[in-house]
């Protein structure tokens, strides 16, 4: 298990050149995103594509399109993020698998009717070797 963690990309260890590029990892990401307001319904698949989020250590965030949503849970196989709605703004949350590489993404609005759920497959933009560890607070230099 420990050996999955390392190769994947957001490993125990990082290069210094990593370290010093401010403990960020950019992942690609493809797949689809669906309305979830009525149960029943048959509901049609839009492509999600060449979507880049952005999940940085340092400001232990997550962020992508023009949303910065706080990281709120780490463990070895997951990054959980989450907002709350404000300001016209939907509540989005999510998670980031690191074994499988699999985000998913919960736009919840005022209006239910609009609310969306992305299901996506991602891979890092760097090597896994240089990813950062989000696991443990970093050092300000």
């Amino acid at each position: 298990m420990r050996l999955m963690c390392a190769v994947l990309w957001l490993a125990l260890t990082q290069s210094v050149d990593a370290q010093q590029q401010g403990s960020t990892i950019t992942l690609a990401c493809n797949g689809t995103s669906k309305l979830v307001a009525s149960s029943g319904a048959e509901l049609k698949l839009d492509p999600v594509t060449n979507l880049s989020i952005i999940v940085s250590a340092r400001s232990q965030t997550v962020s992508f399109l023009d949303n910065v949503v706080p990281i709120t849970k780490t463990t070895p196989l997951l990054v959980g993020f989450s907002s709350q709605y404000a300001n016209g703004r939907p509540t989005i949350s999510g998670r980031i698998d690191r074994l499988t590489k699999s985000v998913e993404i919960d736009w919840m609005y005022e209006n239910v009717g609009d609310n969306t759920h992305w299901e996506l497959t991602c891979r890092p933009v760097v090597p896994f070797s240089e990813a950062p560890n989000f696991d443990r607070p970093r050092a300000h230099s």
